[in-house]
């Protein structure tokens, strides 16, 4: 074999084992290669089989059967080492399985060569030939090129193997997810709404109470707990289901514009007014019209919904015509109501006639077991809107499960949307988080090691969250008279919450 043939060979060698992932197909080229490029005869591979455990003999022949632990071959599988005989007619351990006719050999004798296939800690298998050579001819050449190979070999099989592992790993969690989801979802009953917290299954049990009947809910929580997924929920649950949901961001439409936008205008009414046009209480009528930041409504325009509240009627701009209208108001705000009520800013009418139904929707960080549920759910969405088909790491998942989301489910489903939309692989890990999230999370994770090193062992801290909840329910408690309206106002949580708390936490009620 010139040196020639031996680089060609090694060449083409490995532009197979890197052009395909397809393994008893590699297999097959490299003993091809070999037979053309080389003087080796009756090549042969000998491996366990990754999915059944079982022998496979890759060879020049068919029907070919062995077992391991046979012959030579099975000597360098069980030691790790090549084993050299020079002439197999003088080799008793030798079995010749394929039947080779030793006495056509005349001019020179037969060598067997036998060398392992492995990685760094097992042994893979065996890669093995035949080499006809002259008595002053040394085998040494043609045992390091077998060697060579034998290493390609044993490479490209071990990151089959790790793939086909990862593959696996990653189907497996995906099915994983996937089942978790299909869970949660008939946790709640509602369209959108994940959750499993006590807080979100109250709030449910409250929705689903509230939603058949006409009367206004106010939902009151931090921006972006969904407070809009919540009223679409109400919507959806009522009798209204079939009718109009109109939604507006008070605070989203300049003062000046927020008025004819909700009860629309005549032609005329204005400059640039040049036809009639219906309001969102109209367009709403017979459903229900949800208005998000009501906190920030002027208090000019608060009066006039107040008006639409008791009388069920609008006046269009440039109109003294009442229209009568059937619409169901669903309000939402992040400030605190009661607060602008003292200090003048908001109606306090107004904020009665609201405040029929208050529902508080607790931020992300106080829930959060709901996050892995809300994760998966927005994977899943954005998988299906941009045609991946991604998955999401442990690491990744736990990290995400400690942070704290100060922007609550918005952040976190805008977060999973450019995570799946930037993805450069099928699975998100935690290089895929957002540089702000990765820092914040870097920066909690010293605090905490900091105020751990800063605390004496001879300070005594309060043995459990349920002690320090007790301890807020009885401070609410005596500041609001034992009022378990106020109380649970100051605590910002509903009455029925409180009243449940007080239950669990056996806190006695004094009038």
């Amino acid at each position: 074999m010139t040196e020639r043939n031996q680089l060609l060979a090694l060449y083409e060698i490995t532009k197979t084992l890197t052009s395909s992932t397809n393994y008893g197909k590699n297999l097959r080229y490299v003993v091809n290669l070999l037979q053309s490029y080389t003087d080796f005869e009756n090549i042969l591979i000998v491996l366990n089989n990754v999915d059944s455990n079982e022998i496979v003999e890759i060879s020049t022949y068919k029907d070919l059967t062995y077992k391991k632990g046979e012959g030579i071959i099975g000597k360098v599988w069980k030691h790790g080492i090549p084993i050299v005989i020079p002439d197999v007619s003088e080799e008793k351990e030798f079995l010749n399985k394929i039947k080779r006719d030793l006495k056509i050999y005349k001019n020179g004798k037969l060598a067997f060569i036998a060398v392992p296939i492995k990685t760094e800690s097992d042994i893979l298998g065996v890669l093995a030939a035949d080499k006809l050579h002259r008595d002053d001819e040394s085998l040494d050449y043609s045992l390091r090129f077998l060697t060579m190979v034998a290493n390609l070999l044993g490479s490209s099989i071990k990151l089959f193997l790790e793939l086909r592992k990862e593959k696996l790993r990653l189907e497996e969690e995906k099915k994983l997810l996937k089942n978790r989801l299909e869970g949660v979802t008939s946790k709640t009953g509602l369209k959108g709404v994940m959750g499993k917290s006590k807080q979100i299954i109250e709030i449910v049990d409250i929705i689903k109470t509230v939603a058949p009947t006409s009367a206004t809910v106010l939902l009151t929580g931090e921006s972006g707990v969904g407070k809009e997924v919540f009223a679409k929920a109400i919507h959806e649950l009522s009798d209204r289901k079939d009718k109009p949901f109109i939604k507006l961001n008070c605070a989203a439409i300049p003062e000046e514009l927020l008025e004819s936008e909700l009860f629309g205008y005549e032609k005329g009414a204005f400059t640039g007014a040049n036809s009639t046009k219906k309001g969102k209480f109209e367009l709403a009528d017979g459903g229900t019209i949800f208005l998000d930041e009501i906190g920030d409504m002027p208090l000019l325009l608060q009066s006039k919904i107040l008006r639409a509240l008791q009388e069920r009627e609008i006046e269009r701009l440039g109109s003294s015509k009442p229209i009568k209208i059937d619409v169901r108001i669903i309000a939402a705000t992040n400030k605190n109501l009661e607060k602008m009520v003292y200090e003048g800013t908001f109606r306090k009418d107004l904020f009665y006639r609201l405040n029929v139904v208050s529902i508080y929707i607790p931020p992300l960080r106080e829930r959060k077991e709901d996050i892995q549920l809300l994760i998966i759910y927005f994977l899943e969405k954005f998988n299906k809107i941009y045609g991946k088909d991604i998955t999401i790491s442990y690491q990744l998942l736990n990290s995400l499960i400690d942070f704290d989301w100060p922007g609550n489910v918005r952040q976190l489903q805008n977060t999973i949307e450019r995570m799946v939309i930037l993805a450069k692989s099928s699975r998100l890990d935690l290089d895929d988080l957002p540089i702000d999230i990765k820092n914040k999370l870097k920066e909690s994770k010293t605090s905490i090691s900091k105020t751990k090193m800063e605390y004496p062992d001879n300070v005594i801290l309060p043995k459990t969250v349920e002690e320090l909840e007790v301890n807020a329910i009885k401070r609410a408690l005596e500041e609001s008279g034992f009022i378990i309206k106020k109380a649970a106002q100051i605590l910002g949580i509903t009455p029925r919450q409180l009243r449940y708390r007080m239950d669990k936490y056996n806190i006695p009620f004094r009038k």
